[in-house]
């Protein structure tokens, strides 16, 4: 008769597979970790590509909706002074106003600056075509740029 015992299974682990789990452990969450700080600093940046793309759309509706000097002027909403769309030339704000002049909550970290110039284009003269370019900068220093064409209606 054989009194030998089944051998009990090995339990627990051994200190060389508790150090490779960790060390494992350790690379993945680094990785981890190193992706999710990437992506939060990189986070805000649509943010202000967004906000500067709104202030240059505005103004460019804005100084499009003006009569070109020399036609009949409408009445339209509009900055003191400004009576036609050259008048806009050369407009800078630091921290973006609106057309009444008062400033707008949360954008004081943001400046525009506007140029008009005559421009022909198809057989429009230079006298009735203007070319409109609105530069918006952000917080970050980044400008966006972004123009229009308008000529006499």
């Amino acid at each position: 008769m054989c009194t030998d015992r089944p051998r009990n299974p090995q339990r627990g682990l051994t200190l060389i597979e508790l150090i490779v789990a960790l060390a494992l452990a350790g690379v993945l969450l680094g990785s981890m970790w190193s992706a999710w700080s990437l992506m939060g600093r990189g986070s805000a940046d649509p943010l202000v590509a967004r906000q500067q793309l709104a202030i240059a759309q505005s103004l460019l509706r804005e100084i499009s909706l003006q009569p070109i000097s020399g036609t009949t002027a409408v009445a339209t909403p509009g900055r003191t002074g400004y009576a036609s769309i050259t008048a806009y030339n050369g407009l800078a704000m630091t921290g973006i106003t609106d057309v009444e002049g008062a400033a707008v909550s949360g954008l004081s970290a943001y400046g525009a600056t506007v140029g008009v110039t005559p421009l022909a284009l198809s057989g429009v003269p230079s006298a009735s075509g203007y070319w409109i370019t609105v530069s918006v900068t952000g917080p970050d220093s980044r400008a966006l740029v972004l123009g229009t064409w308008r000529s006499k209606r």
